[in-house]
């Protein structure tokens, strides 16, 4: 009995893996017949393929010279301007004038608006009264230094009036004459004086006849012209001698005193005020009255920089609530841009931010200006970056060499950034390159004058989209290289691992072996 229990077994067992045999037989067979379909069809797709490309592909292409350059494109970022200032009221009142309106033209320090002054604050009034005060005071200041510089002025000339003074008297024991003129002006002098004697002795001879005798007013005459000679023969003698008289002598010091006092004053004047007011005293006054001033402009919009006129929310008769408290003071007046030059901020990815630089040039498009393309330079490169969305960006800010009227604030603009560049250099197309037999060294062939093909090792360089940069001492502008067909590339990549997914199918698209970014041309 145990016996016919186990052949039953084993009989049951052989049924059900006769069943699965049989499936995966039938498993298998499809596979396969899928598999060769696949291999069929791929292959005939393959072929299709290449007689086309054969068709519009050229066999060759021609060595070219010229520029190449990489770029990163599709770069987004909004165009603003060089400085937008938002001003806001900084008290309470009512608006009583605008000045302005958007598109006009400011200047730094010009009035933009202003409230009404019934309706300030009288601190703000008060503070005016301030300001005056201390540009008074300030003008005082100024005034007392005006002073100082007079009062050593006029030190210095009476400086220079007792030098000249001191030259006067010192003039007065000079020499004048040699030995032989000056002993004739002393014979003069002389004989003046003996002259000068008889005419005084024949006076005292008459002098006691009646005051109206005419021999004494004669003689009288005589003797006072004599003495007249003697005086003058005396002074010239004297000059001419070096001996001044008397009179001159006292007439000489007292200018020279006079001008020594008047220089003594000088001095006194410049000493009582030459310690004036300091730096600290000017700086302290000035302080004062710009605080004074800071208050007053409270009540008035007043442009900080030059600039356009871009916004405009101020209306006369507003009624402005200024409660320093509040998040609701923050009023807006005006805004003011800058617009002398344009910026754009656009972000890179960190596989992009060791291709760029400062000052590199960049292209710049706009949607809205077709047809027109502008130039750029890089001016500021963030070292920090930011994860957005499991991507690492960096921002980078560039300014447009160039602007005009069509350019507004808050555009799209495209940059392009070129980020490698050669120039006056030979390249032909990608396709026309290859590796030699030894897997390692890069050929051309270059088509030669009898139709044959002549094997050209070149050193490569950048690719720029389809063409790669080469040079050679073989090859010349002009010269005919081959050109490899694509899709005879693709037929060496195909394998019947293909059908199973386990590569990449050419003709079905897909990333590139080993997966990684692409590069971008």
């Amino acid at each position: 009995m145990e016996q016919e229990t186990k052949k039953k077994v084993k009989r049951k067992i052989s049924k059900k893996a006769l069943v699965t045999i049989i499936i995966l037989l039938v498993i298998l067979l499809a596979i396969l017949g899928y598999g060769y379909y696949y291999f069929l069809t791929t292959t005939a797709l393959i072929e299709e393929k290449e007689a086309e490309a054969s068709e519009l592909e050229p066999d060759t292409a021609r060595v070219e010279r010229g520029s190449l350059t990489n770029t990163l494109e599709d770069i987004s970022g909004i165009v603003r301007s060089s400085q937008s200032v938002y001003l806001y009221w900084q008290t309470s009142g009512t608006v009583s004038d605008v000045y302005v309106e958007p598109g006009d033209q400011v200047k730094k320090g010009d009035v933009l608006a202003e409230l009404d002054r019934s309706t300030i604050d009288p601190s703000i009034i008060d503070a005016e009264v301030t300001r005056e005060q201390a540009q008074e005071k300030l003008e005082r200041l100024y005034t007392s230094t005006l002073t100082l510089e007079q009062a050593r002025t006029k030190m210095v000339e009476a400086k220079k009036a007792v030098e000249d003074a001191q030259k006067g008297v010192d003039a007065l024991g000079i020499v004048r004459a040699d030995w032989i003129e000056l002993g004739v002006k002393y014979d003069d002098y002389q004989r003046s004086i003996a002259a000068y004697e008889e005419a005084k002795k024949n006076f005292d001879a008459v002098k006691m006849l009646d005051l109206d005798n005419v021999i004494r007013i004669n003689a009288l005459s005589r003797m006072e012209n004599a003495k007249s000679q003697m005086d003058s023969a005396k002074a010239q003698y004297n000059w001419y001698n070096g001996e001044a008289e008397e009179i001159d002598i006292q007439k000489a010091d007292a200018a020279l005193r006079l001008a020594q006092a008047q220089l003594d004053d000088a001095v006194r004047a410049y000493d009582r005020i030459k310690d004036g007011p300091t730096d600290n005293q000017v700086r302290s006054l000035q302080a004062e009255a710009d605080a004074a001033a800071a208050t007053v402009n409270t009540a008035k919009i007043i442009a900080p920089i030059n600039g356009t006129v871009a916004e405009v929310e101020a209306k006369p008769f507003d009624v402005i609530a200024y409660e320093s408290a509040s998040a609701a003071k923050n009023k807006l007046a005006l805004r003011i841009d800058d617009l002398s030059s344009h910026y754009i901020d656009i972000t890179v990815t960190e596989l992009d931010i060791n291709n760029v630089h400062m000052g590199q040039q960049v292209t710049i498009t706009f949607d809205a200006i077709p047809l027109r393309e502008y130039k750029g330079y890089i001016v500021n490169i963030s070292n920090a970056g930011v994860v957005e969305d499991l991507t690492v960006n960096f921002d980078l800010t560039v300014k447009m060499e160039e602007t005009d009227d069509s350019i507004k604030s808050g555009m799209m603009a495209d940059v392009a950034i070129v980020t490698e560049k050669a120039e006056d250099t030979l390249y032909v197309p990608q396709k026309a390159i290859s590796v030699a037999e030894d897997g390692l060294t890069r050929v051309v062939h270059k088509l030669m004058a009898d139709g044959s093909y002549m094997e050209v090792p070149v050193t490569v360089g950048m690719t720029s989209k389809e063409n790669i940069q080469i040079s050679s001492d073989m090859l010349s502008e002009g010269d005919e290289v081959m050109l490899h067909k694509v899709t005879s590339l693709l037929n060496s990549n195909f394998t019947f691992s293909n059908m199973f997914g386990g590569g990449r199918n050419p003709m079905m698209g897909g990333g590139a072996p080993g997966g990684g970014r692409r590069p971008r041309q």
